[in-house]
């Protein structure tokens, strides 16, 4: 393993330090402030020291020819990725390093967001800094951006806004894409909406209904079990009356089974539940009664945007026992932060596939793709 120390005023300017010295594979170990210069011990600048280190090459055979070695130099002169999600051990023969090794990588994530606060930050990139603030995109994610970006402009002073932002928003478009968790296929007999209250679960039914029976032609039957609301009950049915499908209302687990002989020649059948409180057991343990049979059931969790992420999580962590296929989320025309949708992508392995975005049905519901998240994330610009 082959470590080298750089000693310089922030990270970004030891980056391409970096790049130059370990070449691809570089991980950045360690960062700490030092004093230097001045005189006897007076006067003295407070800089950064980073470490970073590469695994070492292993030896090229003798009978390797010139070309070959010019190859394998130049194969080192990519961008040095600094590496996030997953830490590699070292290799057996470097066994005598494992402890403190090993110590120092898993603190990178924490480093990495440590080092992106915005006094560190090139000032062409503080504006995104910001932007990423304000849509509240987590720290982790906003470090791992941040950080690409920086290895891609070096220290360009030149650089303009709307080439940040296009170079941002591919950064993010890669992230999804990355994270983004492909929608299980399934041959449901019945998708199921479940949520807490007032995240809009039977507007969006609708809207998924109009849009299945209106552009794919499909034979579309309504299930509500939501028979707490009276008002929800005959919302759903006035939907149904206007897009002339069949509807049906259960409140047990044989009551479902019924609603399904009656709908059997429905194509798909689309099922409210009731929005209650998510923190209670007793729901979710009535719908998980309610939903016994799963093979036949596509679960998609619904959750507004104008909700908390930190509450966001809780929701989805206590509805992990009936095992989530997709997640929608609603209401992002009431929100000035679209950044918890980038942020469930990263941090849970469930689709995310519509994002609705007003009440009018069938309008306002969009397929979630990378390229409409970033947009949200980021705002229009009009250069793009």
């Amino acid at each position: 393993m082959r470590l080298k120390t750089y000693i310089v005023q922030n990270v970004s300017e030891a980056l391409p330090m970096i790049k130059r010295d370990l070449g691809a594979d570089a991980l950045i170990l360690n960062t700490k402030k030092v004093k230097t210069g001045g005189f006897i011990g007076f006067f003295q600048k407070e800089r950064l020291e980073v470490t970073a280190a590469v695994e070492a090459q292993p030896k090229k055979k003798k009978a390797a020819s010139n070309e070959q070695q010019e190859a394998a130099s130049d194969s080192q002169k990519a961008s040095v990725p600094v590496q996030h999600n997953t830490v590699a051990a070292p290799e057996a023969s470097n066994n005598h390093l494992t402890g403190d090794l090993i110590n120092e990588l898993k603190g990178i994530k924490q480093f990495m967001m440590q080092s992106m606060q915005e006094e560190h930050l090139p000032a062409s990139l503080k504006p995104l800094n910001q932007r990423l603030n304000s849509q509240e995109v987590t720290k982790e994610i906003q470090s791992e951006i941040l950080a690409k970006m920086m290895l891609t402009i070096g220290q360009q002073p030149d650089i303009s806004t709307a080439q940040i932002h296009r170079m941002a928003k591919t950064e993010i478009i890669r992230l999804i894409a990355l994270h983004q968790q492909k929608p299980v296929v399934k041959d449901p007999e019945i998708i199921c909406f479940i949520g807490p209250t007032g995240v809009g679960k039977t507007t969006t039914i609708a809207k998924i209904a109009a849009d299945l029976l209106l552009r794919e032609g499909k034979k579309v039957g309504l299930i509500t079990s939501d028979t707490y609301r009276i008002a929800a009950v005959e919302q759903l049915k006035t939907y149904a009356g206007i897009l002339n499908i069949p509807i049906q209302v259960v409140d047990s687990a044989e009551d479902l089974n019924r609603a399904m002989v009656e709908l059997a020649a429905c194509d798909i059948i689309l099922m409210d539940t009731a929005g209650r409180n998510y923190q209670q057991k007793q729901y979710i343990d009535d719908l998980e009664a309610l939903l016994a049979d799963k093979n036949k059931i596509q679960i998609n969790l619904v959750l507004s945007l104008t909700s908390k992420y930190e509450d966001m999580k809780k929701i989805i962590d206590n509805f992990q026992t009936i095992k989530m296929d997709q997640l929608l989320l609603t209401k992002q025309d009431e929100t000035s932060s679209s950044g918890a949708i980038l942020n469930l992508i990263y941090h849970y392995s469930i689709p995310v596939t519509y994002i609705a975005n007003g009440q009018n049905v069938p309008d306002d519901i969009l397929t979630a793709t990378p390229e409409l998240i970033a947009n949200f994330v980021l705002g229009e610009d009009d250069n793009d």
